[in-house]
């Protein structure tokens, strides 16, 4: 098998140093602030209690509107 420094330079290795690189560096400096993909996640039941309340709203528009349509 071929050393990771045979291998031809393309896009994904270059990234993957890159964030080698950076993880190396945030390391070293001690500093650690919290990357993007790192920040506050949703919780399930938030999420989960956001699409029942917006199915629940949706469906209390649909039923106040049905009796103001005119026929004729």
């Amino acid at each position: 098998m071929a050393d990771s420094d045979d291998l031809p330079e393309n896009e994904i290795l270059a990234a993957a140093k890159h964030a080698r690189a950076v993880k190396d560096r945030r390391s070293a400096t001690g500093a650690n602030p919290p990357l993007p993909s790192e920040g506050k996640k949703w919780q399930i039941a938030t999420v989960a209690g956001v699409g029942i309340g917006s199915a629940a709203l949706a469906a209390a528009l649909i039923y106040s509107n049905r009796g103001s349509r005119r026929k004729g």
